[in-house]
């Protein structure tokens, strides 16, 4: 746990300086939130479900570009090589690098959530503690999911149009999941109706957590 805080400790400092992808995600979110806004039309009160896939859409295709950038710069001047000859295991990496990537999606979510609260909050009910637990649950299944894929394609020329490729099949479910769920928090109806989705969601965050540990030394010896 400790050469993952190392590595995460990096990669935070290098983000703080730097802040290319923490801002790119939030502007890329609140601009599908525009421009999904528009379509609809501006002012227009949307259903429940509809509004929860506007807000998911939002923020998971602006966390892509998060995830692209997940080893970028280990790629600079092969410094990949730096993380396989060093005592640093593999699972270590991956719990860094996920870690981060679930950082990064909280904080453009703290940014992305009031906007779309701005534009479409008029008739949805807000469960702020159901609703947490569902972004909590969201960024562990799809930072899981994206730094073990992110992991796979680094190697390749055009990582950057690969991952989204082989992520967004895999992640589909977990989307459905936290949709279904957030539709029915947004509609006001109670726990008991909606908990089963949060399970699931938490069992895919579960079940990919462990694979990318697993099996992050395999993905890690390609590179």
């Amino acid at each position: 746990m400790g050469l993952s805080l190392v590595i995460l400790r990096k990669d935070l400092l290098i983000e703080i300086r730097r802040k290319d992808s923490v801002i790119s995600m939030i502007f890329f979110g609140i601009l599908l939130l525009f421009v999904m806004s528009m379509a609809i039309g501006i002012g227009r009160k949307v259903d429940p479900e509809l509004a929860s896939g506007i807000l998911w859409i939002s923020i998971l295709f602006s966390s892509v570009l998060g995830l692209g950038r997940t080893f970028s710069l280990e790629k600079t001047n092969r410094c990949i090589d730096g993380l396989l000859i060093s005592p640093v295991p593999p699972s270590s990496v991956f719990v860094a690098k996920t870690s981060v990537n679930f950082f990064f999606m909280l904080i453009s979510e703290a940014v992305i959530i009031p906007v779309f609260f701005a534009l479409h909050g008029d008739n949805i009910t807000i469960g702020l503690a159901p609703l947490l637990a569902t972004v909590l649950l969201l960024n562990l299944g799809f930072a899981s999911v994206g730094t073990l894929f992110s992991g796979i394609t680094a190697a390749t020329r055009r990582n950057e149009v690969l991952l989204p490729l082989l992520l967004f099949p895999v992640i589909t479910p977990l989307i459905a999941f936290t949709v279904k769920a957030t539709g029915e928090i947004f509609a006001g109806v109670p726990f008991g109706e909606y908990s089963a989705w949060l399970r699931l969601m938490a069992a895919f965050g579960l079940i990919f957590s462990c694979a990318g540990y697993l099996l992050f030394d395999y993905v890690m010896k390609e590179n």
